[in-house]
């Protein structure tokens, strides 16, 4: 013996024994363990999803609603040809200016001004003679009636290029928190008649989301209004708005249960 730590005798780095002298891990226990601690990482995963996860749906629902639209929207357009584009800026702003500000008299109604361009005109031999310059005015409001009165008003000096009728933001969430509901309850009943036809005694939500549409009917495009001789044989414009779908939609996934 070399040593009481020597090579002879192979105590170095073992553990010890039963007569609490070192001793070594034989080959067969190394593998043994290690084969145990592998085995029970891979089935512990396994025995704890299995034990809940069921089979799971991806579901989806509606409501939908015809809702008369309550806001309009005119579009009134100004026109001028001429040589010097300076000139038909300033002659074609101010009739703008003009229309907005008598908008903004009549309550309850928006006015803005909408888009403007200048483009040069030219002959039929392709030679530019002049220039047009084109500019928009956009009203908008819930007061139908009187924005088509202001509307006939201002088209016997200007064009009538455009009438929208569409619902209001507060309308529309209005409409749209109360789609909410009923479209939830419809996902519900689907999820529970889904669960009964698999032969499943009910369900639980994993994930869901929500979601808005529709729209109204776009912008009617509007021949340039005639002059009327005074004021007072202005017709107003028609307010017969028709009507836009709000629709609400849910969608998600169900664990069925047992």
């Amino acid at each position: 013996m070399i040593g009481r730590w020597g090579s002879r005798g192979g105590r170095r780095g073992g553990r010890r024994g039963g007569s609490g002298w070192p001793c070594t891990w034989s080959g067969a226990e190394r593998l043994g363990r290690a084969v145990t601690l592998a085995a029970v990482l891979a089935v512990a995963p396994w025995a704890i999803a299995g034990a809940s996860a069921g089979p799971v749906l991806t579901l989806d629902a509606q409501a939908r609603a015809a809702v008369a639209n309550d806001e309009m929207v005119v579009v009134l357009a100004v026109e001028r040809d001429g040589a010097q584009v300076g000139v038909l800026n300033d002659a074609v702003l101010a009739q703008l200016n003009a229309a907005i500000a008598e908008a903004k008299s009549v309550e309850g109604v928006r006015a803005r001004l909408g888009s403007l361009w200048t483009q040069p005109n030219h002959t039929r031999e392709g030679k530019q003679q002049g220039w047009r310059v084109r500019g928009e005015v956009v009203l908008e409001s819930t007061r139908m009636s009187a924005l088509a009165q202001l509307g006939a008003r201002l088209g016997e000096r200007m064009q009538l290029s455009g009438v929208q009728f569409r619902l209001s933001a507060e309308r529309r969430q209005a409409e749209e928190k109360r789609l909410i509901a009923e479209a939830a309850r419809a996902f519900r009943a689907r999820a529970a008649d889904a669960a009964a036809a698999f032969g499943f005694a009910g369900y639980e939500l994993r994930e869901m989301a929500l979601r808005s549409g529709g729209g109204a009917p776009g912008p009617r495009p509007m021949a340039a209004m005639a002059r009327i001789a005074t004021a007072a044989d202005a017709a107003p414009l028609p307010t017969e708005g028709g009507e836009s779908d709000v629709v609400v939609g849910v969608s998600g996934s169900v664990e069925l249960k047992p």
